[in-house]
């Protein structure tokens, strides 16, 4: 939905004339679109819940909506390349190239900062643990002793 409203904004405004670099808002929201809809479709398939219970993935309906999304694409770099400046598709290819870069570099980054907080919590549950014990032990070695 996300990206059939930014490509309607998106055409409406080349339509009636208007500079294509006052797009460039819309045009990040319709292929972000594009990437969340391909994300959405892997972790579906990914799923085991779904596998369980037997729940197939509509596969031709995912790839309708890709065949949308990539002739809609296509519309856009032709709109871009001949109402915008010379070279902004390749701009926004570039720009678009890095920022999926960043993205990946960030979810890795939380991902080895979600690790690290796990081996903190294990071993604070380890040193708690084991003081535990320890007190166990001497308050047991104590009431062998008869002194408690």
């Amino acid at each position: 939905m996300a990206a059939n409203a930014a490509y309607g904004v998106i055409k409406q405004c080349l339509q009636n004339g208007k500079e294509v670099t006052g797009l460039v808002s819309e045009v990040g929201k319709f292929l972000h679109a594009e990437e969340t809809l391909q994300e959405e479709y892997k972790k579906r398939q990914n799923n085991p819940l779904a596998k369980a219970l037997g729940k197939d993935i509509n596969d031709w309906e995912h790839f309708q909506h890709l065949e949308e999304m990539a002739r809609k694409r296509k519309e856009l770099e032709s709109w871009c390349k001949l109402y915008g400046p010379p070279g902004t598709w390749d701009r926004w290819v570039k720009f678009q190239a890095d920022a999926r870069i960043a993205r990946k570099e960030a979810r890795r980054a939380a991902e080895r900062a979600r690790q690290e907080r796990q081996e903190v919590i294990i071993a604070i549950i380890c040193i708690v643990g084991g003081i535990g014990v320890l007190a166990a032990f001497v308050w047991w070695m104590g009431k062998q002793a008869g002194k408690w």
